[in-house]
C-alpha cells in the first residue's frame, strides 16, 4: 500500500497531504494548513512528519520562487541538441537579467508547438541550486524522493477524463499561478504577484494573527450583483479581500481571452478557495468559461465525510506534489534527480563512500553492481576528461579564428577608407585638371580677334611673356605625366622670358617635394627652386619657381 506525504511550504504557511493507493483507489488519509513563524520552520516539518507517521515515508515538497521562460526548436532535431538550443537562449536571457545561469538548477518540459506545427515549445524551469539543496537539507535523513513545481503537478488533480479539454487552472496561494492546459498538455505558466499573501496581510493588520485572519477569511462570503441585497452586516473583512480578488480575476480574464482556442473550464483551487462563493465571483467576471473549485479526481463526498470538501481542496497543493510521490504527473521536472531525470535511483552519500571504501580494500571481492559502478565511474571520469580538453581547444581555435577576422576586417576598413580617400581626391582635382586641359588646348588653338590675330589671353591663370608658341603646352603635357596623384596645381604663370611659377597644393610634403624633384631631375625645368610651403586646414601650399630649358 504505496503512500506519500505531500509537503507544500510557504514563508509562513505548510500545508499537508497523506496519501496512500492501494491498487485504483486513492485517498487521502489526512490533512491540514499550519501556520508558523519563520524561525520554527524545522521544527514545524519535524512535528507534521512525526504526526502522520511519514518517518520512512517518501515525502515530496515544492520548488520555490521557480522562474518560467519560453524557447522554440524546431522538432526534427535530436533531444540532445533541442537541449543545447535551450541552454543557448537561456544563457542569452541570464545574460540580459543579470542573472547567474551556474547559480541555477533548470528542467524543460518539451510541447508541440500550436502555433508552429514544424517547432516544440520548451517550457524551461528555473530555480536557486543553493536554496534548493537548503530546502532538502532541512528535512534531514527523511526520504525526500520528489521536488516539483507545483503549477505542473497541480494537473496530477484533474479527472482523466477532462484532461483533453482547454482549461485554467488558478492556484491562489500566497501568489497566483495560472496553469494553460491546451489539448490535455500543460502548456504555459503565468504568475500573478497578487494573491493570498495580500489578503492575509490586510487582514491580520487588524486581527493582529495569521490564523484568525485565516479564519476570518473562511467565514467571509461573496456575494454577486444579483445577491447584494441580501449582503450579511458581519462580513467586515469583504472590502479587505474584495480588491485582490479584482485584480486576479481580472489578470485570469485576460489570460484566457488571450489563450490559444476556447478556454472551457476554469479551476480554482489553492487558500483562496477559502472564500465563500469565490467560484461563483469569477463565474460572473468570466461568463465564457465554466469556473469552479478544483475537487482532485477521486474524492467522493460519501467517501469523505469526516471533512467537508473545501478542506481538501484548500490542501490541493500538498495533494498533487503527494500525487508525484505515488507516479502521477511529469517526471523529467523533478528537481530531485540530477538531470531530471526521475528514474527512480537515488544514490546516498553513504552509498558512495561505501562503493569508494571498496575499491581501495584489495581483499574485497567486487560483485556485479561494484563492476558495473566502477565501469560507469570510469567512463564517467574518461567522458569528462575528454570534453573538458574538447571544450578548451574549441574555445581556443574559435579565438584564434575570431581575431583572424577582426584583423581582416581592419585590413579591409584601412583599404576601403584609402579608397574613399583617393576618390575624394580625384573628385576635387577634377575641376582643376579640366580646366588645365580646357587651358592647354586655347594655347595651342588661340582664338582669332576682329582682325584675325590670335589672341593671347586664353586663360586667366596662365601669362606668356616672349617665349615660343609651344613651349608651354610642352611643360602642361610633362607635368600631367609626372605629377603625382594627391598633388593639385592651383596656378601656372609665365612671369617674364622663360620663368615659370607654379603653385601647387597636397596634403603631405612628401608628395610636393617629390613633384619639385621630379621637375627638376627630368629637365623640364631649370634652376628649380621652391618655397618651404605653409599649411593650412590639413592642406600644404608651396610655390615653385624655374626657368624653360
Amino acid at each position: 500500500m504505496p503512500k506519500c506525504l505531500g509537503i507544500y511550504i510557504e514563508d509562513d504557511i505548510i500545508k499537508y497531504s497523506k496519501v496512500d493507493k492501494t491498487k485504483d483507489v486513492v485517498k487521502i488519509e489526512s490533512c491540514q494548513v499550519e501556520f508558523y513563524e519563520k524561525s520554527q520552520m524545522i521544527q514545524t516539518v519535524e512535528k507534521i512528519i512525526r504526526e502522520t507517521f511519514s518517518l520512512k515515508d517518501p515525502i515530496s515538497i515544492n520548488v520555490s520562487n521557480e522562474l518560467y521562460n519560453y524557447f522554440e526548436v524546431f522538432s526534427a532535431l535530436k533531444q540532445k541538441d533541442k537541449n543545447k538550443l535551450v541552454d543557448v537562449d537561456f544563457e542569452y536571457f541570464c545574460g540580459e537579467k543579470g542573472y547567474n545561469q551556474e547559480s541555477l538548477e533548470s528542467r524543460i518540459l518539451y510541447r508541440n508547438s500550436i502555433e508552429d506545427i514544424d517547432k516544440e515549445k520548451a517550457l524551461h524551469i528555473s530555480t536557486n541550486k543553493e536554496g534548493l539543496y537548503r530546502r532538502i537539507q532541512d528535512f534531514g535523513n527523511v526520504k525526500i524522493t520528489h521536488v516539483m513545481p507545483v503549477p505542473i503537478s497541480i494537473f496530477n488533480l484533474l479527472d482523466l477524463g477532462t484532461k483533453e479539454e482547454n482549461i485554467l487552472i488558478v492556484n491562489i496561494e500566497k501568489d497566483t499561478k495560472v496553469t494553460t492546459i491546451i489539448n490535455g498538455e500543460v502548456y504555459h505558466v503565468d504568475l500573478i504577484p497578487q494573491g493570498m499573501g495580500d489578503i492575509l496581510a490586510a487582514v491580520n493588520a487588524i486581527e493582529n494573527d495569521m490564523t484568525k485572519a485565516y479564519e476570518c477569511c473562511k467565514n467571509t462570503t461573496i456575494y454577486t450583483h444579483d445577491m447584494q441585497d441580501i449582503q450579511p452586516d458581519d462580513n467586515e473583512h469583504i472590502d479587505d479581500i474584495m480588491p485582490t480578488l479584482y485584480k486576479i480575476v481580472t489578470e485570469v480574464q485576460n489570460i484566457a481571452d488571450s489563450a490559444i482556442g476556447q478556454i472551457s473550464k476554469i479551476y480554482i483551487t489553492g487558500m483562496g478557495t477559502a472564500i465563500n462563493n469565490i467560484d461563483l465571483y469569477f463565474q460572473e467576471h468570466i461568463p465564457n468559461s465554466k469556473c469552479e473549485l478544483l475537487r482532485p479526481f477521486f474524492i467522493d463526498n460519501s467517501a469523505y465525510s469526516k471533512l467537508p470538501i473545501k478542506e481538501y481542496i484548500e490542501v490541493n497543493s500538498a495533494t498533487a506534489l503527494a500525487l508525484d510521490g505515488l507516479g502521477y504527473g511529469e517526471k523529467t521536472v523533478n528537481f530531485k534527480n540530477a538531470g531530471g531525470a526521475g528514474n527512480g535511483i537515488e544514490i546516498d552519500r553513504k552509498t558512495i563512500v561505501n562503493f569508494f571504501k571498496g575499491l581501495v580494500d584489495p581483499d574485497k571481492e567486487m560483485n556485479a553492481i561494484d563492476k558495473t559502478a566502477l565501469r560507469l565511474t570510469i567512463c564517467l571520469l574518461i567522458g569528462t576528461l575528454g570534453y573538458a580538453f574538447a571544450s578548451h581547444f574549441i574555445a581556443k581555435e574559435m579565438d584564434f579564428k575570431s581575431a583572424q577576422i577582426d584583423a581582416q576586417i581592419n585590413v579591409v576598413k584601412g583599404e576601403i577608407e584609402d579608397i574613399n580617400e583617393d576618390i575624394i581626391n580625384i573628385n576635387t582635382g577634377r575641376n582643376a585638371y579640366d580646366q588645365m586641359y580646357t587651358t592647354l588646348e586655347a594655347i595651342k588653338n588661340p582664338p582669332e580677334d576682329e582682325n584675325g590675330n590670335a589672341s593671347t589671353n586664353a586663360s586667366a591663370t596662365l601669362e606668356r611673356v616672349h617665349i615660343p608658341k609651344d613651349a608651354i603646352p610642352n611643360l602642361l603635357y610633362r607635368i600631367v605625366s609626372i605629377i603625382p596623384r594627391q598633388v593639385r596645381i592651383t596656378s601656372i604663370k609665365n612671369t617674364e622670358n622663360k620663368h615659370i611659377v607654379i603653385e601647387a597644393q597636397a596634403s603631405q610634403y612628401e608628395q610636393l617635394g617629390y613633384f619639385r624633384a621630379a621637375l627638376s631631375t627630368s629637365g623640364y625645368l631649370e634652376n628649380v627652386k621652391s618655397t618651404s610651403g605653409t599649411k593650412s586646414g590639413g592642406t600644404v601650399v608651396i610655390t615653385i619657381e624655374g626657368d624653360l630649358p
